[in-house]
């Protein structure tokens, strides 16, 4: 349980809550400091700040406001640049899938708690999302399905429809601005949250992209310094967590990431008291720790996004940094 309660999501989650409070009369400042965030919150995406207190936010402008679309009407606020840096990975990728693949693989530079996963079922795919941690978090739902809704949709043009969305929460009762943003194959009441697709949409072109940008794109995010004094394990760890599923995760990939030698980053490594093999390990120690706990993707897909060559290897190199088998310690974190 303390493993989702530090799970953080950039404020610009909040992106338009202020606004569209203040449509309705309500002053979002006393919400946002109930919910334990600062008033000013809003004003500083990149800022990191607990999920729990974004979800809880939702939930009490939504009730301040009397809309129970509440999420939905914030979700039209966005777009794709929303996810900040991911968006900039996600844009250039050649296909719809691949796009929608980055941005699953990259998510938690956004949001700990959004974990977003893929089944095939023949002709149709399935996208789960699931938010982790406790607490009421309809709104929050709502908004991260609505969000995928639309990234599809500017992937594939404003005529695209899904073949159904489905929603945990209740049918509300008016149904006006749920079928204006998702469409009108609705399921409410549904025993996950997500939306139904036609498998071949993946392969289609991503119209966004520009194949000459793409690396570009990719290498800006990754050697961003924000400025802020960030030593180089800092640095490290940062462009580790934007990796770890490539599996470039090595001290000379990650140099160049950061535009100096290996030996370089070496020698500011050691000054700091640390070695870029303990960096990667405790990285991917979070990362592992966070989804096991989530209990949402398999033993095989945390291997993946971790950039292991298969569940064998994960496991092995697991065993030796915890003591115990993957599967053991999610058993046990139950």
């Amino acid at each position: 349980m303390s493993q989702a309660r530090g799970l953080t999501v950039r404020a610009a989650a909040l992106t338009g809550l202020a606004a569209l409070c203040r449509s309705y009369g309500v002053d979002a400042a006393p919400l946002l400091r109930r919910a334990g965030l600062p008033a000013t919150a809003e004003a500083a995406p990149d800022l990191r700040v607990p999920c729990r207190a974004v979800d809880q936010a939702f939930e009490l402008a939504a009730l301040a406001c009397g809309r129970d679309d509440f999420g939905l009407r914030l979700s039209e606020l966005r777009g794709f640049a929303n996810l900040g840096p991911i968006s900039l990975l996600a844009r250039d990728e050649p296909t719809v899938g691949a796009a929608l693949a980055a941005i699953e693989a990259y998510l938690p530079l956004h949001n700990d708690a959004l974990v977003v996963t893929r089944e095939h079922h023949g002709e149709i795919v399935v996208l789960r999302s699931t938010l982790l941690g406790p607490g009421a978090r309809i709104q929050a739902t709502d908004i991260a399905v609505a969000m995928q809704h639309r990234i599809l949709r500017q992937l594939t043009g404003p005529a695209w429809e899904a073949e159904e969305v489905c929603l945990s929460r209740p049918r509300p009762a008016d149904l006006a601005k749920f079928r204006q943003v998702l469409g009108p194959r609705l399921r409410f009441d549904a025993d996950f949250n997500g939306i139904v697709i036609r498998a071949e949409l993946l392969d289609r072109p991503n119209p966004m992209a520009e194949a000459a940008l793409r690396p570009y794109a990719s290498q800006m995010v990754r050697l961003a310094d924000p400025g802020n004094g960030e030593s180089t394990s800092e640095r490290v760890r940062r462009v580790l967590a934007l990796l770890l599923s490539s599996g470039r995760c090595t001290a000379g990939h990650v140099a160049a990431q950061l535009g100096m030698s290996r030996r370089t980053l070496t020698r500011a490594l050691e000054a700091e008291g640390t070695r870029f093999l303990a960096l990667l390990d405790a990285e991917r120690g979070e990362v592992a720790q966070r989804h096991l706990a989530g209990r949402v993707r398999s033993i095989g897909q945390i291997a993946e996004l971790l950039g292991f060559s298969s569940p064998a290897a994960f496991s092995t190199w697991f065993r030796g940094q915890f003591g115990m088998s993957p599967r053991e310690w999610r058993r046990r974190s139950g």
